[in-house]
């Protein structure tokens, strides 16, 4: 019962948010076991163990390193987030406005958040660092500088090119929801039903035609599992069961950091180096 008490001095919002992180967030990666089968990185049993102890092994280094350096993990993860957020948000800009589009999309979602609800945020940030924060907001607020110049320019490119508008309306309405929202309900929206939402249908509609669909359902369903069980492990372990909010947040958003870094090198880095060599091979 003290447990339960517990969890639900976080609040009912930000309670709902914090599930929605969970189940949807952590496990959002599900599909790169099936990403690494299309770009043929994973063609057997054999490689697609390796590929596995490797996703794992990389997860792991950044909670090591996370633990010897909190605060400077804290902010590389906050801005690999912006930018791998940003990334799949990107539908009118190219080259440089392309990357400067991304960091309006995804910073927006990071500092944001952190600037609306600045007092709430910074109890998660010394929940994750376990230190003084001073650092992290600074990094934060010369991120927020950068975000609100990309902001401006996505602005400036409407009298450009109307589709624009499409954008500067979507930073709206998810400012709006930012503003409102209590911080946890108001990342996990954007989280779940924006980014994840977008990821999965993209990478779905890249893969199905060279991955079957039971695979594709068993390397998600494997992959969630997986990212569960070691989230509730680590939570047993490591829980002040008196106490468990802070617990719960270390494991939530270290962990999402651990998952993000394999997930982003095969995503955003091999996945797209190997499919532009295909494109220019094809030529």
């Amino acid at each position: 019962m003290e447990l339960i008490s517990a969890v639900l001095d976080l609040g009912t919002l930000n309670l709902i948010g914090l599930f929605g992180i969970v189940l949807i967030g952590l496990p959002h990666g599900a599909l790169d076991g099936a990403v690494a089968m299309h770009i043929g990185i994973v063609q057997r049993f054999s490689s697609m163990a390796k590929f596995v102890v490797l996703y794992v092994a990389l997860a792991g280094l950044v909670v090591i390193t996370w633990t010897i350096a909190p605060s400077i993990s804290l902010i590389l993860f906050l801005t690999i987030s912006m930018l791998h957020f940003g990334a799949g948000d990107v539908k009118n800009g190219t080259g440089a406005l392309g990357f400067t589009e991304a960091l309006a999309h995804g910073g927006l979602a990071i500092v944001g958040i952190s600037q609306f609800h600045r007092r709430e945020v910074d109890q998660i940030f010394s929940y994750l660092v376990n230190q003084d924060t001073a650092m992290v907001w600074l990094a934060v607020d010369i991120l927020t500088v950068a975000v609100i110049g990309a902001i401006l320019v996505c602005i400036v490119q409407v009298s450009k090119n109307p589709k624009w508008s499409n954008t500067i309306l979507e930073l709206l309405l998810l400012g709006i929801v930012y503003a409102i929202a209590p911080p946890l309900l108001g990342f996990a929206i954007y989280f779940c039903c924006v980014h994840s939402a977008r990821h999965f249908r993209t990478i779905y509609l890249s893969i199905k035609q060279t991955v079957s669909f039971s695979n594709i359902k068993n390397q998600a369903v494997l992959f969630t599992v997986v990212s569960w069980v070691a989230a509730a492990i680590a939570f047993w372990m490591f829980a002040d069961f008196a106490n468990p909010g802070p617990t719960i947040l270390r494991i939530t958003f270290i962990g999402l950091a651990a998952l993000t870094v394999p997930h982003m090198i095969l995503i955003d880095g091999i996945s797209k180096k190997k499919l532009a060599n295909n494109k220019t091979n094809s030529l």
